[in-house]
């Protein structure tokens, strides 16, 4: 189950926890933990912060190039659309992409989860959507998957209709997608839609959702993060793992995310490079109590692999407290991905674990743009650790 606003967590004060064969297997306090076991080795956080690792479900990670050149012309003042008149945006980003080799994607996508494991990050959505064609989608979809069996981070591969073509008919294209989402059995674990303005409409959301849910795919969705043109209102139709953005949701349907236990992915991080002073309605979802998670949105436009820095936005610029901030990051993240093996320090849940180098989780989110891990620990193994 998620954990919901003023659901009650508990925190342990001088604390064992002991794993083995990948899963812990007990926690308690420490004097009674240690007379129980003759553990074969033995780590010591005294003082510091212990977590389960966390789990960031919102990410577009696979694609070449970058727009950093873009992103200088915006903070002078030019907008999106004049990016995309001098052939930027997230067309280039396509184009890149679509040239890049497959083993050229692979590397970079290896360093890409590298940087976010040595942050903490032990499980990672990675969606597709620089291909445009169906063809592409499906070669980004097995590098996904072949990131995922090379990466000691687990990757969650997810088909994103990202944008539609400039050229071409959109109705034609809306309907080739959805009748090729049969072909990504095996391939992906969701689908999810940009829906808003610019991007896709409401009926054309509609129509790829409908073919996702007939073959299986669990549905997620980009809603309402430009502008509000109806896309929240499919709660109504679909059971979604998540919706993500929410910049501009009303409260009626923050109200039937609560009665259907959908869980609102936030991305503060995409809320500051994007500059805009829209925030996600915090109040109706904690008065509805609605599960809170919060992605980085790494992409071209959102160039963040830290769910630190994700957390540290969440709490300074959206107003979720510490413990909120923590829980989005974890066990809110795991179940919007159909997670139930991880996102807690509880018996039988994979031992991914981060030691952080602060004293308790307040300090997750009051510390300020630096890397708090010291240890990161998946499945049982030690996979990052830095010196004091």
């Amino acid at each position: 189950m998620p954990w919901r606003p003023g659901d009650e967590a508990l925190v342990l004060e001088d604390a064992g926890l002991v794993i083995n064969n990948g899963v812990i297997t007990d926690l308690g306090p420490w004097e009674v933990v240690r007379s129980r076991y003759n553990a074969s080795q033995v780590m010591n956080a005294d003082g510091l912060l212990v977590t389960a690792g966390l789990i960031d479900p919102h990410t577009h990670l696979l694609f070449a190039g970058s727009r950093e050149d873009e992103f200088e012309l915006k903070v002078m003042g030019a907008t999106y659309e004049d990016i995309l008149k001098g052939g930027g945006g997230i067309y280039r980003t396509i184009n890149d992409t679509i040239r890049a080799g497959d083993s050229e994607l692979i590397s970079i996508g290896l360093g890409r989860l590298n940087r976010a494991l040595s942050h903490g990050t032990t499980t990672i959505e990675v969606k597709s959507g620089y291909g445009l064609t169906m063809e592409q989608e499906v070669r980004l979809l097995r590098l996904i998957n072949e990131l995922g069996r090379l990466s000691k981070v687990d990757v969650i591969p997810t088909f994103l209709a990202h944008v539609p073509p400039r050229s071409g008919r959109r109705d034609e294209y809306v309907r080739g997608v959805a009748n090729s989402i049969n072909g990504l059995s095996g391939l992906a674990k969701f689908v999810d839609v940009f829906c808003d303005e610019g991007a896709f409409t409401v009926d054309e959301t509609r129509v790829v959702l409908k073919s996702a849910v007939e073959t299986g795919f669990g549905v997620r969705i980009h809603a309402d993060e430009l502008a509000y043109i109806g896309c929240s209102d499919l709660v109504r139709d679909f059971n979604f793992s998540s919706m993500d953005h929410l910049l501009n949701t009303p409260e009626s349907n923050i109200k039937a995310m609560a009665n259907k236990g959908v869980t609102a992915t936030l991305l503060p991080i995409t809320i500051l490079t994007n500059r805009t002073s829209k925030r996600p309605p915090i109040n109706a979802l904690r008065g509805n109590r609605v599960p809170i998670a919060i992605g980085t949105d790494f992409s071209p436009n959102t160039w963040s692999l830290s769910l630190q820095l994700a957390m540290e936005l969440s709490t300074h610029m959206l107003g979720l407290t510490p413990m909120e901030a923590l829980m989005a990051a974890t066990v809110n993240a795991a179940y919007s991905l159909g997670l139930r093996d991880r996102g807690l320090l509880m018996p039988g849940y994979l031992a991914d674990v981060v030691i952080w180098n602060i004293p308790n989780y307040r300090w997750l989110t009051y510390e300020l743009g630096m890397n708090k891990a010291k240890v990161v620990i998946k499945r049982g193994e030690v996979v990052v650790q830095y010196g004091d």
